[in-house]
């Protein structure tokens, strides 16, 4: 299985630098070299879409239903590391990497709350409820400005938009990440390609970037895994929608620029840490932050025990102590987050097969059924997402 590194030179990151030059905005890391950012600079309207999950492998994979998508493909880029939702998109909102911005996983352990929470939804994570935003404001201590007040900084005339799926627009994390732009829900994929066509089709002299996400494929993919028809259908029909999008607004000087947060794979086998006698004995807490990407936090007389009991593994996860994790710099470059700290424990486990690790919380058990495919580890399939763009 082929192992790929983030590459901060050629990354969502850098993607996004790109973006924040068409601005004026001065960035800390370089933009993109494929892309023109003077010609993007000229242009009207700029439409940047997220499909969640949207990996190389999918393009590649279902080549018949992405023929328009392959067509304008750029170039693959790399995730950031994780190549995690948390991780990843929180570095598109900021155009900061993990390790700028401290966002490096699913599931965190705070100990301003002495609580484990699923930090993008703020859910309990035990429980899984949403949490009070104001008691438990996690957004307060992970995380970084967004792109949308750096824009209106250096432009403050440029429309800024931020499109999302309606049972998301309301979330304490979006209403702060969206900052100066305006949020905009749609219910399904009509309603939002009808409002993308109506945003670029206002009569006003404003520049304009329209900011997409979609939290498909991923959530289709999770459920059925990445090979399934389900994926395809939401794949062929997405291609169909980008592609007439691109001929109504034909004219319209307007460049439509599409990746993912990540990828995806299929996870055939799960562990479970609380199982495993010796290598639970060993820990000091709950694994986290995700199941493919693992801090553990061990007790001092115990190291050599934990090394011992997770030598089974070593075939399915690169293992790090904290120092040589650390010193790889997976998480990126630039002035380290506060909270990185907290996060990285004594030892980090990396998945580079068709394995997950998770750990099992006695209030309410394994879960009936498994998620049947899983990202944030060091795979092509999750690592490479790609560069399209679409000028119209």
């Amino acid at each position: 299985m082929n192992i790929i590194y983030p590459d901060y030179k050629n990354s969502i990151v850098n993607l996004v630098s790109s973006i924040l030059k068409v601005y004026d905005v001065k960035t800390d890391h370089p933009p993109l070299k494929q892309l023109d950012t003077k010609t993007l600079k000229m242009k009207k309207n700029i439409i940047f879409f997220v499909l969640d999950g949207f990996g190389m492998n999918l393009l590649n994979k279902f080549t018949t239903s992405t023929k328009f998508l392959n067509k304008k493909l750029i170039s693959p880029i790399t995730s950031v590391f994780p190549s995690t939702t948390s991780a990843a998109i929180t570095s598109i909102i900021s155009g900061k990497t993990p390790w700028e911005h401290g966002a490096i996983g699913w599931t965190l352990y705070f100990k301003e709350f002495a609580k484990i929470i699923d930090y993008l939804p703020n859910w309990d994570s035990i429980t899984y409820k949403t949490q009070n935003a104001k008691k438990y404001n996690v957004i307060d201590y992970v995380g970084a400005d967004n792109i949308f007040n750096q824009i209106s900084d250096t432009n403050p005339d440029v429309q800024q938009f931020y499109l999302t799926h309606e049972e998301l627009s309301q979330s304490t994390n979006i209403i702060r990440n969206s900052g100066t732009a305006e949020i905009i829900p749609y219910s399904d994929s009509k309603h939002l390609y009808k409002t993308l066509n109506k945003l670029i089709s206002k009569s006003n002299s404003n520049r304009k970037l329209i900011f997409v996400y979609s939290s498909s494929p991923d959530n289709i993919e999770h459920r059925f895994g990445i090979h399934a028809d389900e994926v395809e259908d939401f794949i062929r029909k997405t291609n169909s929608d980008i592609e007439e999008l691109s001929s109504q607004l034909a004219g319209s000087d307007t460049t439509i620029l599409i990746t993912a947060d990540h990828g995806l794979i299929d996870v055939d086998n799960y562990y479970y840490a609380n199982e495993d006698e010796k290598l639970f004995d060993s820990m000091i807490m709950p694994t986290f932050p995700e199941p493919r990407f693992i801090s553990f936090f061990v007790k001092k007389h115990k190291m050599k025990q934990f090394e011992e009991a997770f030598q089974k593994y070593e075939d399915k996860f690169l293992l790090f102590d904290r120092e040589e994790f650390l010193k790889h710099k997976f998480l990126g470059e630039g002035e380290m987050h506060p909270k990185i700290d907290d996060f990285i424990g004594d030892y980090m486990a990396i998945a580079i097969s068709n394995s997950a690790m998770k750990s099992i919380y006695m209030q309410n058990g394994k879960w009936k059924k498994e998620f049947n495919a899983h990202h944030a580890g060091l795979t092509e399939d999750e690592m490479l997402v790609p560069l399209i763009q679409i000028d119209a």
